[in-house]
């Protein structure tokens, strides 16, 4: 009987290595297809949120969204959403009736009462994956949120004075205002207070933190671009601004007044970075005002 041909050992070590390298050499390109479609899955997502902004507007007389109701005391402000009575709910929250997604699963009425999961009446963790990019799938908590707002020029509802419940800083705010929708900015990704400072000094994610050096802190305010240090406003005042998050593969997603969505560099949206990574305080405004110049917002002269 003559042998039956077989692989050697020598040959074998050769598949298993010419085997390894093409692993080796298609993992980098897999990564990339998967954040590419996590990307685009994130512009998706902000197209719906789009139609809810819209939506949210043409009910209630063209007035966009707020920012995020004010603190009176630890029930109020409350408002209906979808789901039930939210104490302080973010844009997100409130754009929940017309997006057709509960954000939270026991919507709280109240700061001191606490959700089944644990969570107070004011950091809920948002459960509908509609509300969360998916390229920061952790990013939940609704105040450290992944998505953040042009709340500056479209619905600044922080309080100018705390004993007068209605002294909004700049809300409402009528969509009639904005001439230039399809180029006005309405929510984007955003790295939260982290932009403040330097690439190496910044902190990883944490849900519930109130770390100004943390992505996400104070995420669901996005500050545009320029800022007036002195008299104008930043997400965590009076120091720390918020930006654009460039996530998708230097890019960030972006969903504009008018209800489309694409992905932008910082650069395009007219940010300015320091050399050590921070973002600084004097780009331009001119995506973000709603009239197309480069304006920043201050109390005195809210455009």
């Amino acid at each position: 009987m003559r042998p039956r041909p077989a692989f050697t050992l020598i040959e074998l070590l050769v598949v298993v290595a010419i085997v390894s390298l093409l692993v080796t050499l298609l993992l980098p390109s897999l990564a990339s297809a998967r954040r590419q479609a996590r990307g685009t899955k994130c512009a998706a997502q902000l197209h719906v949120l789009a139609q809810g902004l819209v939506v949210y507007s043409s009910t209630h007389r063209d007035v966009l969204v707020p920012g995020r109701l004010p603190k009176l005391d630890d029930c109020h402000w409350q408002t209906e959403i979808r789901g039930g009575t939210k104490y302080r709910p973010t844009f997100l929250a409130m754009m929940s009736v017309s997006v057709g997604a509960s954000p939270f699963d026991v919507p709280m009425p109240c700061r001191t009462m606490t959700d089944p999961t644990g969570e107070a009446g004011d950091r809920q963790n948002y459960a509908a994956p509609i509300y969360v990019c998916p390229e920061v799938a952790d990013w939940t908590d609704e105040r450290n949120g992944s998505y953040g707002y042009n709340y500056q020029f479209l619905g600044n509802s922080r309080l100018s004075d705390p004993a007068v419940i209605n002294s909004f800083k700049n809300w409402p705010v009528s969509i009639t205002r904005i001439r230039f929708p399809a180029t006005t900015v309405a929510v984007a990704d955003c790295m939260g207070t982290a932009a403040t400072f330097a690439t190496h000094l910044r902190r990883p994610y944490e849900n519930n933190a109130i770390d100004p050096d943390r992505f996400g802190n104070e995420g669901f305010n996005l500050d545009p671009p320029r800022v007036d240090p002195v008299s104008g406003e930043m997400a965590g005042l009076p120091d720390e601004r918020t930006a654009a998050d460039p996530r998708h593969r230097g890019r960030a997603s972006v969903q504009w007044v008018d209800g489309h969505a694409d992905l932008q560099t910082p650069h395009r949206l007219g940010y300015v970075t320091n050399d050590d990574g921070s973002v600084a305080l004097d780009g331009h405004n001119r995506l973000w005002s709603g009239s197309g110049q480069d304006v920043v917002w201050t109390a005195a002269g809210a455009p």
